[in-house]
């Protein structure tokens, strides 16, 4: 049953993309919530600029994005390979774009974050009762999570309590020695991990300067986003673009 679902998925990703590519298609169809997207990006402004993973778009031929069944062309504006990001830019305007924290966070102890993919966020029951599903580990170097997220996530916004984006998932690294890492992106292809292993993102602080260098506008403050108990997943789904690869 899920190989046909995937099967399905992909077969309705490529039928939007060839209508792209040949122009046949000024009004795209818009997308089912059951079609599995590649990866997942967030809006950083109000000019519909995106941030994801480098990885999820590296081989794209063609790079589409969906919010809420709408699907747009995108364009690459910029990119990293040190820090495994990239910019992409769109047509759509959203509701509401990321706020990263202006100070760097002090050392502290683990901590309750919430971090998902676009296409799970789609069908999340209640997720505006969803605080948090994955833990910050301290010590080392970035943002680590220990977290059960799955290929798909590559991009996705990391938020903190108070809504501020701590970061984005870039992949999935084994612990211990001879570690290797699975990347989160259905389009590069999921590597099978055995064993404990956590999810590494891509910190506010690295992710700004990237922004800065590029002239990419963003917004960043230390005011709260979200008041006590709100929910960051249904902040994250409001932020989240699904990205797809062709």
């Amino acid at each position: 049953m899920a190989a046909r679902h995937h099967a399905a998925s992909m077969a309705a990703c490529a039928a939007l993309v060839s209508s792209f590519a040949w122009g046949q298609a000024a009004v795209p169809p818009r997308l089912s919530a059951t079609v599995e997207t590649h990866a997942t990006g967030v809006f950083l402004n109000q000019a519909g600029d995106v941030l994801t993973a480098r990885h999820a778009i590296d081989h794209c031929q063609d790079i589409l994005v969906v919010k809420d069944g709408r699907v747009a062309q995108a364009s690459l504006r910029a990119v990293s390979n040190e820090r495994d990001l990239a910019v992409l830019g769109t047509d759509l305007t959203p509701y509401l774009s990321a706020t990263f924290p202006e100070q760097p966070q002090g050392a502290t102890g683990s901590v309750g974050v919430f971090a998902e993919a676009y296409s799970v966020l789609q069908r999340m029951p209640q997720r505006a009762s969803v605080l948090s599903n994955a833990l910050t580990v301290p010590g080392g170097e970035g943002l680590n999570l220990i977290s059960g997220v799955k290929p798909g996530t590559s991009g996705s916004a990391v938020l903190r309590g108070d809504g501020l984006v701590a970061g984005v998932v870039v992949e999935r690294v084994a612990r211990g020695p001879g570690a290797t890492v699975g990347m989160l992106s259905r389009a590069s292809g999921a590597v099978a991990m055995q064993g404990p292993s956590q999810v590494r993102a891509v910190s506010a602080e690295q992710i700004k300067q990237f922004l800065r260098d590029n002239g990419i506008p963003f917004s960043q403050s230390d005011l709260p986003q979200l008041a006590p108990n709100q929910a960051p997943a249904a902040r994250a789904a409001t932020l989240a673009v699904g990205i797809l690869c062709g």
